[in-house]
């Protein structure tokens, strides 16, 4: 029960905070993208969606190869561990066009933040209402606001996530 309680307030609540500081962030770094937002809350949806892709709260993770998976460098054995690297994924320009800049009206925005097949996020559709309507709402109510300093993140290697954001309103 404990594991699944732990689980349950890290992939519910620790990821979904990250994701929507991590959006403030990129947004104030790109003010048109603030202004935007806070003008048409319409687009919230994308702003998620690409924070996703642009720099996810979901690093990496670890998988056991489920069968032999040939790769066009090495073949990963059935039976061994492996850790994925969501986020470098996403900044490939094979999978994503213009991989390092925050474009939510890209047509086309590709991610695995809420992992795929059996290992889907069951909270998916519940994140993605809870960061549309906390980003929104934000931007809407300080249209002015204005990064302070620099963001502290949390010292993990898999979740990423920010611990201070100064910003002025």
């Amino acid at each position: 029960l404990l594991p699944a309680c732990n689980l349950l307030l890290i992939a519910g609540h620790e990821t979904t905070v990250s994701l929507i500081t991590t959006a403030i962030l990129v947004m104030l770094r790109d003010r048109a993208q603030w202004i935007a937002l806070g003008a048409d809350r319409h687009r919230a949806g994308r702003v998620v969606e690409e924070t996703l892709r642009f720099d996810p709260p979901a690093q990496l993770l670890g998988r056991i190869a489920a069968e032999d998976i040939v790769l066009p460098d090495v073949t990963v054995p059935k039976g061994d561990t492996m850790i994925v690297l969501l986020a470098a994924g996403h900044r490939d320009p094979a999978a994503n066009e213009r991989p390092d800049e925050f474009d939510p009206d890209r047509k086309v925005i590709r991610h695995l933040g809420f992992g795929h097949g059996t290992h889907f996020c069951l909270g998916a559709a519940l994140v993605r209402l809870e960061a549309s309507i906390a980003l929104s709402a934000v931007t809407a109510r300080f249209p002015d606001a204005r990064l302070g300093g620099e963001p502290v993140y949390k010292p993990n290697v898999t979740l990423r996530g920010i611990s201070s954001l100064p910003v002025r309103i």
